[in-house]
């Protein structure tokens, strides 16, 4: 055993753990009766039928395999931030669509930006965020959010 501890370490999402989620992600969005067919799924990200099919199985099915990176962001990309949060989820993170910044008007997003804050600071006038003024926030902080992945999007291009 090594003196520093280093193999007593151990990741901090199992294996076992970031399968499930994921297989189970797979299930909410693809299938029968759900968002997209595996037919629909594959077609839009690329990744083949039958892998799709074998993630949707339990581990412990002969039919289970394990999903590639490259399938796995690839059907994040067809099924979008609702799915790819669904998994990322168990690191505690979240995900968002990442605009073309081409299409965004910069203009707009200053003006929204700035009715945004002055919301929050209205709110944030007598020192506390009140029970009324919650629901306000909560949709002032989605838009915020959404504008800054846009911005974001912005600053890539000019990286």
């Amino acid at each position: 055993m090594s003196s520093n501890g280093s193999a007593d370490k151990s990741p901090l999402i199992s294996r076992s753990e970031a399968r499930d989620k994921i297989r189970n992600a797979i299930r909410m969005f693809v299938g029968r009766g759900k968002r997209y067919s595996v037919k629909q799924a594959s077609n839009g990200s690329g990744v083949p039928d039958r892998l799709i099919e074998c993630a949707m199985c339990d581990p412990g099915s002969t039919d289970w395999r394990d999903l590639s990176l490259d399938a796995l962001l690839s059907l994040s990309s067809f099924l979008g931030p609702d799915f790819t949060c669904e998994w990322l989820s168990l690191a505690q993170q979240g995900a968002f669509w990442i605009p073309n910044p081409e299409d965004l008007p910069a203009g707009e997003i200053a003006a929204d930006s700035a009715e945004d804050c002055a919301a929050v600071a209205r709110a944030a006038a007598d020192g506390r965020f009140d029970r009324d003024e919650r629901p306000v926030l909560r949709a002032v902080g989605t838009r915020m959010m959404a504008r800054g992945a846009q911005l974001r999007a912005v600053g890539s291009v000019a990286a």
